[in-house]
């Protein structure tokens, strides 16, 4: 199974923050977290967000081993295991790891990995008016910037 990876375009970023609306939305968070975020450090919008990293410094930090990475490339959180310690959040080189006060846990982005399974896009892709989000195979990505490079 080919890894996926998941980029955003940050000089297509328009900063309307549809994205996380839809995320919140999609995973039922209230006030507080946000898996997907979006800076705006004028005239720019920065992205700030889980980059599924090959060695997720998250996973390596998390003391009862509650961080997995699957075979697609997708690093993901047992809830049930997670004991809300936040040296996860430490971690983060990209400050996507949240903690969500009324479960006590880390949370953070999981590529909306159930929509995956139903071949559907996820649910930050699936709203944003300008298609800065793309989510493929490692081999499809990086013809998508070979395509932009031109």
């Amino acid at each position: 199974m080919e890894k996926i990876s998941w980029v955003i375009r940050k000089k297509d970023c328009m900063g309307c923050h549809a994205c996380e609306v839809a995320c919140k939305q999609e995973h039922g968070l209230g006030v507080g977290p946000r898996l997907i975020r979006v800076r705006e450090e004028s005239p720019d919008f920065i992205p700030i967000y889980c980059h599924h990293c090959a060695r997720p410094p998250c996973r390596d930090a998390c003391p009862v081993e509650a961080i997995t990475r699957n075979d697609q490339g997708i690093v993901l959180i047992d809830e049930a295991l997670c004991i809300g310690c936040r040296d996860c959040i430490e971690a983060c080189p990209f400050g996507a790891m949240q903690y969500e006060d009324n479960r006590e846990i880390a949370v953070k982005c999981d590529l909306c990995i159930h929509r995956l399974a139903e071949n559907k896009k996820t649910a930050c892709m699936s709203v944003c008016p300008t298609g800065c989000i793309s989510l493929d195979g490692q081999k499809s990505i990086a013809a998508v910037f070979e395509k932009t490079a031109e």
